[in-house]
């Protein structure tokens, strides 16, 4: 290149740059300073002159549009997990807000089932004008709910939940009626569509003594958990003879079939969890009273348990039945205080402390609570039970009012009297599951 050429090359001012450009002064100077627009200065006066070379000025250039692919690529790259985000979305969460079941409403003698946005999908009409409106319902809906007004606790009887793991949410629901000699549905498993996978009838004809009962049983609640830590759930479903003393426990697998049953002779009113020797396997706990004598329970099951029924002879005993082999059946002292719902004082509700004992309350409200291996630890009294035995007192039942003398004189006693079942006999000290005869 010629001098003349040189010159004829230089752009000796911001104004002959932005022309050369074809942009204004100030973005020829941002482009400077932000991406490197070859500008050059001559330092040999107080206020600097600026200068370019149209060459360098089109070689910048022509790598600015060279770059533009590039940052396009840049672009794309950025854009890439924004697809897959939403892609995410249209495929997981997507259908689970707007065509998975979610929310419910009872109209007249159907189930409606609602999404997440609370539209209706499907209804499932079951058939009973007495159906239970959606009030009841909700006091039964997906979880135990404990009141502090009531020592049972209500279980659910509606259940929105994926059993099956086909990323599907089931609805388990039992359906009941305002006329109780009626209340004996079963549990009903629809799929996310609103169809029957299958229906399970509580209950059946069973022989105790030398007495036939009948399949008029009624579904108190149900749970679903994962008793074997194996990712599977269990579904279990607590129901009971409608008039007579046989209760049952059930264990079902998501396809409904029924893996194994635990019969009692009298009422079973609190269910709860816990893996009480830490070996990644969740124990089954009981409550409730057993009818032969006349006294409250506290029974524990592994969760593999063989079915069978509760410690009973003669006319409590069904012939039907193994005995089963219980990890615990603990039998509690009864009570005389001239209240007849006192009579035989079932427990009603079963705590877990501190995750370090078990804790059962009677309807009279004596708590008794014990370490994970089942010797008792101590007797506590609720407000409850100080009321009932000052009634007794002031009826002549008693020889004193609830005192603290009272109270150490009853812990002694109600000790002595707790006695457990060995698998042959009742002994008055917690017994191991391997000393116990194999069914």
């Amino acid at each position: 290149m010629t001098e003349e050429d040189i010159e004829k090359d230089i752009l000796a001012s911001w104004k002959e740059i932005s022309a050369f450009l074809g942009y204004d002064v100030r973005t020829c100077q941002r482009w400077e300073k932000e991406a490197g627009l070859p500008v050059h200065r001559v330092l040999d006066s107080s206020k600097s002159r600026v200068f370019a070379f149209e060459q360098e000025i089109d070689e910048w250039m022509n790598s600015r549009t060279q770059d533009r692919p590039k940052n396009k690529r840049k672009y794309l790259y950025l854009l890439i997990p924004a697809a897959l985000l939403i892609l995410t979305y249209l495929v997981f969460i997507f259908p689970y807000s707007s065509s998975q079941p979610h929310d419910f409403k009872i109209k007249d003698s159907k189930l409606v089932v609602l999404n997440k946005n609370g539209k209706k999908l499907w209804d499932y009409d079951t058939g009973i004008k007495s159906l239970r409106n959606e009030e009841f319902y909700r006091l039964f809906f997906q979880f135990k709910r404990i009141s502090e007004n009531r020592l049972h606790p209500n279980f659910p009887l509606l259940v929105i939940q994926d059993i099956n793991q086909d990323k599907e949410k089931e609805v388990l629901f039992v359906p009941r009626s305002l006329i109780p000699e009626n209340d004996t549905y079963g549990l009903c498993c629809l799929n996310s569509k609103g169809k029957e996978n299958w229906t399970y009838a509580p209950g059946r004809a069973m022989k105790f003594g030398e007495k036939l009962y009948p399949s008029d049983y009624t579904i108190k609640g149900l749970e679903v958990i994962d008793l074997n830590q194996d990712n599977r759930v269990e579904i279990l479903i607590l129901s009971f003879n409608i008039n007579m003393f046989p209760t049952t426990l059930s264990v079902l697998d998501p396809k409904g079939e029924v893996k194994r049953e635990y019969w009692n002779s009298g009422r079973i009113t609190d269910l709860v969890f816990y893996d009480l020797d830490e070996d990644e396997e969740i124990e089954i706990m009981l409550a409730g009273c057993n009818n032969e004598y006349n006294k409250g329970f506290l029974a524990v099951l592994e969760p593999d348990f063989k079915s069978g029924s509760s410690p009973q002879t003669g006319y409590y005993r069904s012939s039907d039945l193994m005995q089963g082999v219980e990890h615990q059946y603990i039998l509690f002292p009864g009570q005389d205080l001239g209240n007849p719902a006192l009579n035989r004082n079932p427990m009603g509700r079963i705590n877990i402390i501190d995750e370090k004992s078990v804790s059962v309350e009677s309807q009279s409200g004596l708590i008794y609570e014990f370490d994970f291996d089942f010797a008792l630890k101590e007797i506590r009294f609720a407000d409850r039970y100080e009321d009932f035995y000052n009634e007794a007192y002031q009826k002549g039942l008693t020889k004193s009012k609830f005192t603290a003398k009272t109270m150490a004189e009853l812990k002694s006693e109600l000790m002595a009297q707790i006695s457990y079942f060995n698998g042959r006999r009742w002994v008055p000290t917690p017994v191991s599951s391997e000393n116990k005869p194999i069914q």
